[in-house]
């Protein structure tokens, strides 16, 4: 039995022998060579002020690398070199100039072995942004450009700042300066200047200097311009106060004036002989411009005008306190297509629009979305002469108060229509809402029209406790259309005066300090929450969504 078990463990030496012996006597294999493995970081790309640290895992077959910095996904290259070490530090010593500040770089490299068939494949290690300029200078907003202006803004530190460059936002080393501007002692105490004179839809580079020391930028990309064509004119960052009289003479027929928030422009008396519109352009200040109608507006005899319009402009002649002044104070022979109002306010004149002299046809009388308040003798709009006529007035979505006339003329008219409109104090004690006072022509042929209004009672200007007010003078044969339209419970006409027909088509019950908020300072806000007209009637800006 001994003897089996010995036989077996020797059978099983010889067979482990010769296993050993067989590998031993095998001739070693001999592996084909291949690429060097792509090269991987240690740590993430980093960047420290404009440089950029790239620590690569360390590759004993390679021999040096290729480093490729690219900022478009290696669309293209920025720069292109080798290095012997692994750990790579990438500014203007190994590329030769300074990389840009707060700029986002690629970075891909190639490990080199002895035979180049041997290279590894390009190795993408990621993208980095070099870090922002050390600087005072603030970041621009949104609201902090323009089209053509840009506000620049520091904290004032170290050493004063005394100038500004604008670049071409593709001058990325800020070589050439495409405008310079100067800080005043006030503005450098502020750290505020705005720069003018920029194209929109642009972007630029805007640095600030000490002297000639930098001391950071800003890109800064305008806004698309609110309208656009060879027929605007821009007259907005202008330092000085503008006369209009001084501009209109040299722009052509049909052309938009830009004007800028908060900034005041005088009318100066000017005689129209052409189309224009005054529109509020784009402002820092959030306020409309004025225009200072204390030398009014007039037409030039003979003129053939197609329109003149304001949009978002504040029109006053608040020097005169509502006394002498008007917008529009026309004198002279001519025809004109439109004069039309829209999203402006209009305070403290005579008159709006007065007609005095001359003959002549205004086809359309157009306000819309417009506040107006305190206008004294000559109405919203006068038309004061039996051979003027106006054609077609409308007053929309507005909201009128204290207005010691309404609407008055001497002549026929095809239509007036008055549509979505807060009205109150308006006309004062005993005057007439519509006064047509020359008789054969004294009316309006197509009709009057109230929608959709409210109306308060009558000015009671000299605080006698009467505010009962006339319907209306002539307009014998006009047709009347009134629909939705309300009238406060102190809304009255006097005795004796001729009551327009339908007129209020709803009688409010409580008095104006129920249904508005502050009524006697123009603030119609909806006091009484259960009034049926709160969501369908007045100016729909004060208006309550249901």
């Amino acid at each position: 039995m001994k003897i089996e078990k010995l036989n077996i463990r020797f059978i099983i030496l010889l067979f482990v022998a010769g296993l050993l012996i067989f590998h031993a006597c095998k001739e070693e294999e001999d592996y084909p060579r291949t690429r060097l493995f792509q090269p991987v970081l240690n740590e993430s790309l980093q960047a420290v002020d404009n440089t950029i640290l790239v620590n690569l895992g360390k590759m004993k077959a390679a021999e040096r690398y290729i480093i490729e910095v690219s900022r478009d996904t290696f669309l293209t290259m920025d720069y292109t070199f080798e290095t012997d070490t692994n750990y790579v530090v990438i500014n203007s010593e190994t590329v030769g100039e300074e990389l840009l500040w707060f700029t986002v770089y690629q970075v891909r490299v190639t490990a080199i072995a002895d035979d180049p068939q041997y290279n590894s494949l390009p190795s993408f290690l990621g993208s980095v942004r070099t870090q922002k300029f050390p600087s005072n200078m603030g970041t621009p907003t949104f609201f902090d450009v323009l089209d053509n202006q840009a506000k620049v803004f520091w904290t004032p530190a170290g050493e004063p700042i005394t100038g500004i460059k604008v670049y071409a936002g593709t001058d990325e080393r800020l070589t050439t300066p495409l405008e310079e501007f100067s800080v005043t002692p006030e503005e450098r105490e502020e750290g505020l200047k705005i720069i003018a004179g920029l194209e929109p839809s642009t972007t630029y580079q805007v640095a600030i200097f000490s002297n000639d020391v930098i001391r950071g930028w800003e890109v800064y990309t305008t806004r698309e311009p609110l309208v656009s064509g060879d027929n605007v004119v821009n007259l907005t960052g202008i330092d000085s106060t503008v006369n209009l009289a001084d501009i209109l003479p040299d722009v052509e027929d049909g052309s938009v004036l830009l004007l800028e928030g908060g900034k005041t422009y005088l009318a100066g008396g000017y005689k129209l002989d052409k189309s224009v519109s005054f529109m509020s352009g784009y402002s820092f200040v959030p306020a409309l411009p004025v225009i200072d109608c204390s030398s009014n507006f007039n037409i030039a005899d003979g003129s053939n005008i197609e329109f003149v319009h304001f949009k978002d402009i504040h029109l006053t002649a608040s020097a005169d306190g509502f006394n002498a002044r008007y917008v529009f104070n026309i004198d002279a022979s001519g025809t004109i297509g439109e004069i039309k109002f829209e999203s402006c306010v209009l305070r403290l004149f005579r008159g709006i629009g007065r007609i005095k002299g001359g003959e002549g046809t205004l086809d359309k009388f157009t306000i819309t979305g417009c506040a107006i308040d305190s206008i004294r003798d000559y109405a919203i709009f006068t038309q004061d002469r039996d051979q003027w006529i106006c054609n077609d007035i409308l007053i929309e979505n507005s909201t009128i108060s204290k207005a010691r006339s309404f609407l008055v003329s001497r002549n026929n008219s095809n239509s007036i229509v008055i549509d979505g409109c807060t009205i109150h104090e308006t006309p004062s004690f005993g005057r007439q809402i519509f006064r047509w006072r020359t008789g054969g022509q004294d009316n309006v042929l197509d009709g009057i029209t109230i929608r959709n209004t409210i109306w308060g009672h009558g000015w009671d200007e000299d605080d006698s406790g009467n505010v009962a007010i006339d319907g209306f003078d002539g307009l014998g044969d006009t047709n009347w259309l009134i629909t939705n339209t309300y009238a406060t419970s102190e809304f009255s006409y006097g005795e004796g005066k001729d009551e327009i027909p339908g007129f209020p088509s709803v009688t409010y019950p409580g008095l104006v300090t129920d249904l508005w908020t502050d009524p006697y300072n123009s603030i119609f806000e909806f006091k009484d929450a259960a009034f049926p007209g709160k969501g369908d009637s007045g100016d729909p800006r004060w208006r309550v969504g249901l």
